[in-house]
């Protein structure tokens, strides 16, 4: 995800985090900054040259999280984390299907992946609620995106589900 940020001091800030590995990629009014270490419990370490000489940047947190840069002791907010209301919703979903895919009672009405399988599949589809969730902005747009998501977390369950009900 790609966050743009315009700051009095520093101006735009730019900021692209990597859905899969989180390892941010942060640029100062078009400069790129040059990673000093590795990345430790999702803080990175950058290098800003200034007229006044190097200054430490650290990148921290996620897009569940919130991201902030931390300059000379100055906090700036980057992106705000993932609202109570997206984290409930995902977490919902995933519960819901879990249960689902483990009850031999529900499956005999409709099947859907349940197990190991089925859990890592829900909760990638989780991530991605929650990620295409963040992009909209009002409440009630959150709430119908999250039920569309829903639903096609679902029926996805039900594909793979009459896959591998095929192959026994």
């Amino acid at each position: 995800m790609k966050y743009t940020v315009t700051h009095d001091l520093y101006g735009q800030i730019e900021c692209t985090e990597s859905f899969w590995t989180s390892k941010k990629f942060v640029t100062i009014n078009g400069v790129a900054l040059k990673q000093v270490g590795k990345m430790k419990r999702g803080q990175m370490t950058y290098e800003y040259e200034t007229d006044e000489g190097k200054k430490q940047v650290i990148a921290k947190g996620s897009f569940t999280s919130g991201i902030q840069l931390l300059i000379d002791g100055e906090t700036i907010q980057i992106d705000k984390g993932a609202t109570l209301l997206e984290k409930i919703f995902c977490i919902f979903m995933w519960v819901i299907l879990f249960i689902w895919g483990n009850s031999t009672y529900l499956c005999s009405i409709i099947p859907i992946m349940g197990g190991s399988i089925g859990g890592g599949l829900n909760g990638v589809l989780a991530l991605v609620t929650l990620l295409v969730m963040k992009l909209v902005k009002s409440p009630a747009s959150k709430i119908i995106v999250g039920l569309a998501m829903f639903v096609a977390t679902v029926m996805v369950n039900i594909a793979v589900a009459i896959v591998f009900l095929m192959f026994i």
